[in-house]
């Protein structure tokens, strides 16, 4: 689903950088401790969240860093009952497989900004001008770490722009 009036409230805000922009990812910087390395959790301690893409807008063409220039991913993330809650961890997001090589994703663990179980998230990322952009097809893993950086079984979704 496409919500075209989020890039008609976009164009009314002079070109800024995209935090500017009033768009919130619903998301920080995850901090691991200080020399923490990655281990797998023991088995059922930390479980896997459900993750779901909820909107593809690609961008508009316009300067990089400008709402205009960035496209928006949104996915629904929902974090299952269990030890810990969605405070206390941070999501690792992995892209496998891609058709085109656009950075959407963090390449550090990040933490959800929420009051409950569920968030949307944002994903933005510079996006090419409408005539030279490209289908957007990757298949993403997504971990939950704790802070002492074990990591939780991985999940999978599919992003596909060519899907409606």
């Amino acid at each position: 689903m496409k919500h075209w009036w989020l890039w008609g409230l976009c164009a009314l805000l002079p070109a800024q950088g995209v935090q500017a922009c009033g768009l919130s990812t619903h998301m920080a910087p995850f901090e691991l401790q200080a020399g923490a390395t990655p281990t797998d959790a023991p088995e059922d301690s930390l479980r896997a969240p459900e993750l779901k893409v909820t909107e593809i807008t690609r961008g508009l063409g316009g300067m990089a860093g400008t709402c205009d220039g960035s496209g928006l991913l949104g996915v629904r993330l929902e974090w299952p009952r269990g030890d810990y809650g969605l405070e206390d961890i941070g999501f690792e997001f992995r892209v496998v497989s891609a058709d085109t090589a656009y950075a959407v994703f963090p390449a550090e663990p990040v933490r959800v900004i929420s009051n409950s179980r569920r968030a949307e998230l944002l994903f933005l990322w510079p996006d090419d001008a409408p005539a030279q952009q490209k289908p957007l097809r990757m298949e993403v893993e997504v971990r939950a770490v704790t802070r002492d950086y074990r990591r939780g079984p991985p999940v999978r979704f599919t992003v596909d722009s060519t899907e409606d």
